[in-house]
């Protein structure tokens, strides 16, 4: 069956829209603008959903899995996820918001200066992770051996992309940034 002409005009209406607004983000193509907003809005919406688990002594006690408030009752441990949470969430915030174009090409000095915020948030992210990983969901070997897999690949993936962007190498740079926040 043939779609009559109301159907059209409704589909045209939000290509036209699409197509307006993924030009004003800075996109040259709709499929990236798809891709950005599957993978960028993904992780900028788990890093808000995630920002009340910053309440430690409440929010983060009542939620945390079992067992794990017994060992981050303690300091090191309570220093380590504070720490984590603060950085983690903030760093993945700012980095889904620049992956946008727009800013890229109409902000560049914030694009690396934000750039440079996240290498230090994700270093320090890394670090707390290592320090809580032993009461992490239990503290399985298994656990303890992905979280430090999961910090030595992002900061690889942080150093090969500060090393190509110094050599203005920007496809490679965009590339390990990509590397670096996308999941394995």
């Amino acid at each position: 069956m043939a779609p009559n002409s109301d159907e059209i005009k409704h589909s045209n209406a939000i290509v036209r829209a699409f197509r307006k607004t993924y030009i004003a983000l800075g996109f040259s193509k709709g499929y990236n603008a798809l891709l950005w907003f599957h993978l960028a809005g993904a992780m900028f919406g788990f890093c808000l959903s995630r920002l009340p688990y910053l309440a430690i002594d409440t929010y983060f006690r009542k939620n945390a899995a079992p067992g794990e408030w017994f060992y981050f009752r303690q300091p090191f441990y309570r220093a380590g996820i504070i720490l984590h949470l603060a950085v983690v969430l903030p760093a993945g915030l700012l980095a889904a918001v620049q992956f946008t174009p727009v800013l890229r090409q109409k902000a560049l000095i914030l694009h690396r200066i934000n750039g440079y915020v996240i290498i230090l948030l994700v270093t320090l992210a890394n670090i707390s992770g290592l320090m809580i990983a032993r009461r992490s969901f239990g503290g399985t070997v298994e656990t303890q051996m992905f979280v430090g897999l999961l910090a030595l690949a992002t900061t690889v993936s942080i150093v090969m992309a500060w090393v190509n962007i110094k050599r203005l190498q920007i496809a490679q740079h965009r590339a390990w940034m990509l590397r670096c926040v996308s999941p394995p």
